[in-house]
């Protein structure tokens, strides 16, 4: 576990302006000192302290809130930052801090409050009468925002009052209660979702999903060791180590660009240029890569050595060519340019997006879990052999800031396929930040550095967005359709990956991923994965994708029977038998996975649907079992796809 800052002083002991307000928080390592905030300062940084280098933590600006009030507030803040979450909020809160992104949400809703109190002229909390709470109440409603909006802002208010035990006088309201105790969500009007509710995040349809994948895993394997291999050359030529510039190093600038000319003379090689946008745009010479191409001081070419290039009479090219392909797609070159300077950081960024995709989808894991894995996360079970992957809880409240990889007591591991290694391999070479995800792979961020902050998931929707733009644009298909076609549900977010995943394992089983990978040796490795660890969310879901599946497809087969649908076989009868059984099941309502497992064990009548016939199967009679019996191979508690 990293280490915690820590400050003996208490908040109303000694000075308090000095005391550091993340003092009882695990902050992420490399937290430069400016970041770490006292309670004086004018602006808190607390996105330190969040766990998830991903996450977007805005600071809180006390300029933003009313001048007379920001003391009154700056006390609330600090207890909900170091005080535990008293149980009146949550009853299993069990003495822990409020977290980080939740202190965030809550200090920006309470600044409405704040607003409305000065402009009702209170000066403090202990101003505030139940009197007051309605009126705020009646001004909430009021409001052009959701219902759902109007919730939290109430729900801000009961909050501060929860924490009024350790909150000093001015901090209290003069209130019995908040609006007599009653709900946020029912004052507001704001409908609640129940426990169990049915999880709304759209499946991404197989027509996207299947070519998405099958393009993201030709990136990995045919075009990504193109653009990795580019990118080392740029590295090589701006260290001065690249093979070509061993020559260069006794010579003065302007014997370097002679150099240069005669080579390119003899060689009929163009000048690098930079790429022209239009048939009508005159070539521009890109002195900037040739500088780095010849190693001369400053990475520019001295205005007085330019006449040299441009007395040649050297053609020059349309950009700057880099590396070379070797990169196949159904047996032919992916390009037949090679690659250019000026393209490669949105050729980086493609193949970035190809590996989360990939990594996300093969993985079952969380976006948040993806974004947050660090160099040297692929690992090998040296007993089993199995491809393991080593990251972190994306989800619960037991969760610090990451210290360096193995030093975490809530990392965990997932079991993966060998495209997933790939790709983090590829990722490794692309940059050299600890994260694999970097918040940028070449613009350096002020505000989020990419040593210890990682790309953020609206990011990634974006990336996603333009990785398959460029690839329906690169790769064109002879009915001029697109390559990877819109999905009917709008945008591709990251969390629909995990959501598809278990629609695809359930319902296509035997459907192929590009490069021969299988969708069972997929299921089999992530159910090895989730079933020993305490995070049962996937597995919940193949649950109630299993029951799904096995309704619709009863209900269908009902369907074409009543429409006098030709059965036949040795089975026809227990077919029809079955059919009839499953088509008498009333239905009860499912809230949760144990119910899903339970209806399951009734209305699954192992049918299973095949390409060439239907499987009523039997265990002591079928024969793609008994086969595998005789011959002393593992048999299967269901029918064989492939057999």
């Amino acid at each position: 576990m990293g280490p915690a800052i820590t400050n003996a002083t208490s908040a109303h002991d000694g000075d308090l302006a000095a005391v550091i307000v993340l003092h009882k928080h695990v902050l992420r390592p490399g937290t430069p000192p400016g970041k770490l905030s006292r309670f004086g300062d004018p602006i808190w940084h607390i996105a330190p302290a969040h766990p998830d280098a991903h996450a977007k933590i805005n600071s809180i600006y006390w300029d933003r809130w009313p001048n007379e009030l920001v003391p009154v507030f700056k006390e609330i803040a600090l207890a909900f930052l170091t005080r535990p979450v008293p149980r009146t909020i949550t009853v299993s809160s069990d003495g822990e801090l409020m977290s980080i992104g939740t202190v965030s949400f809550r200090l920006r809703t309470l600044r409405v409050f704040a607003a409305w109190m000065s402009l009702h002229q209170l000066c403090g909390l202990h101003e505030v009468t139940d009197e007051h709470l309605e009126r705020y109440r009646q001004h909430v409603l009021q409001l052009q925002a959701s219902n759902r909006h109007k919730k939290e802002l109430l729900v801000a208010v009961r909050t501060v009052w929860s924490f009024q035990a350790v909150l000093p006088q001015q901090c209290r309201f003069d209130a019995v209660a908040p609006w007599a105790g009653s709900a946020p969500a029912k004052l507001a009007a704001s409908p609640c979702r129940p426990a169990g509710a049915e999880n709304t995040t759209p499946r991404i349809a197989p027509a996207t999903m299947e070519p998405l994948l099958h393009w993201s895993l030709r990136m990995v394997e045919d075009i990504g060791p193109d653009i990795i291999a580019a990118l080392t050359e740029v590295k090589q030529l701006d260290a001065g180590t690249h093979p070509s510039q061993q020559h260069l190093h006794n010579l003065t600038s302007r014997e370097r660009v002679q150099a240069f000319v005669a080579d390119a003379t003899a060689h009929s090689r163009p000048v690098p240029g930079h790429p022209l946008r239009d048939e009508h745009e005159q070539p521009r010479i890109n002195w900037r890569h040739l500088a780095r191409l010849l190693m001369l001081p400053s990475r520019r070419v001295d205005p007085c050595l330019r006449p040299l290039v441009l007395e040649s009479d050297l053609p020059v090219a349309d950009g700057s060519p880099i590396g070379a392909i070797t990169g196949h797609i159904d047996g032919r070159p992916w390009r037949t340019s090679p690659l250019s300077t000026q393209e490669l950081p949105q050729l980086a960024a493609h193949l970035s997006v190809a590996c989360f995709v990939v990594i996300s989808y093969l993985s079952g894991m969380r976006p948040g879990e993806v974004l947050n894995l660090r160099r040297g996360c692929a690992q090998r079970d040296h007993d089993t052999g199995q491809l393991l992957v080593l990251g972190r809880y994306g989800k619960g409240a037991a969760r610090t800031p990451r210290p360096t990889l193995g030093d975490d007591p809530f990392e965990r591991t997932w079991v993966v396929v060998q495209p997933v290694h790939q790709a983090i391999n590829l990722l490794e070479q692309l940059g050299d930040t600890p994260l694999l995800f970097p918040s940028s792979h070449y613009k350096p961020h002020a505000i989020r550095p990419a040593d210890r902050n990682a790309r953020r998931a609206q990011d990634i929707t974006s990336d996603i967005a333009a990785f398959i733009t460029w690839i329906n644009s690169t790769f064109v298909r002879l009915d001029h359709e697109p390559v990877i076609p819109p999905d009917p549900a709008g945008r591709i977010y990251p969390s629909r990956f995990r959501r598809t995943l278990a629609y695809f394992i359930v319902r296509r089983p035997r459907g192929l991923i590009a490069a021969a990978l299988q969708y069972g040796h997929v299921s089999t490795t992530m159910t090895m994965s989730y079933s020993g660890q305490a995070d049962t969310a996937w597995l919940n879901d193949l649950a109630v994708e299993r029951l799904e599946s096995v309704l619709e497809h009863n209900q269908r087969d009902h369907e074409l029977l009543t429409a006098g649908e030709h059965i036949s076989g040795p089975a026809a009868s227990n077919y029809h038998h079955r059919i009839q059984s499953a088509h008498r099941f009333a239905g009860h309502v499912v809230n949760r996975v144990r119910n899903a497992e339970r209806l399951l064990q009734h209305i699954d009548h192992n049918i299973h649907h095949g390409n060439g016939m239907t499987c009523v199967y039997r265990a002591d009679t079928a024969a793609c079992r008994t086969a595998r019996i005789t011959e002393g191979l593992p048999t299967p508690t269901g029918p064989i796809d492939t057999e």
